[in-house]
Order: C-alpha cells, then structure tokens, then sequence
C-alpha cells in the first residue's frame, strides 16, 4: 500500500537492477517485496513504484520520501540486505523539497 501523508522532507529516487531469476525466485521475490513495502517505519513512504526505467540499465525505480534522511540511512541498510538476493544493482538519487 502507498501512502502519501509526509509533507516535507527529502525524496529518494531508487532505481534498481534485477538479477536474472528463476520463475520460483521471481515468485519468492515478489512475495518478499509485497511485504516490505507494507512494513515500512513511521517516517518513510513508498511514494511510487515503475516497473520500467527506459534508456538506462535498470529495470525500474521507487520513489521514496522521509521526514529526514538519516532516519531514511539508518532505514536503507537493512533494505538493502533483505533486497540483496535478488537486485543486483541500485543507484540514488536525493533531492530535497524545496
């Protein structure tokens, strides 16, 4: 579920590569994903979701918002290492509201 309540804060967009997969991994993937972006902390929004990033290497994006970034950073870690096993790349980039 997406939520839009955070007004102010820094956005992250996050573009992210897939590993190749079997259709068992991109099952067992999909489920994972399905319930994290569901258990995010207080603070940081799963603003939206692309599943196609023409004209670069990557197979989508996210776009993330939180009330700080270090609550995002300190948040981030953990995202990364559950994702691991199957992105194989990612790359951020911040911007903060004017």
């Amino acid at each position: 579920m997406i939520h839009h309540t955070t007004q102010h804060g820094t956005t992250f967009l996050v573009f992210y590569k897939f590993r190749p997969m079997t259709s068992e991994e991109r099952d067992r993937a999909n489920n994972e994903w399905n319930k994290l972006k569901n258990t995010l902390p207080q603070g940081i929004e799963l603003i939206s979701e692309y599943n196609h990033a023409w004209g670069t290497e990557y197979n989508g994006f996210l776009m993330f918002q939180s009330e700080t970034s270090d609550s995002f950073f300190e948040w981030w870690k953990g995202f990364k290492d559950t994702i691991r096993w199957y992105v194989d790349k990612t790359h951020t980039i911040i911007a903060r509201r004017k």
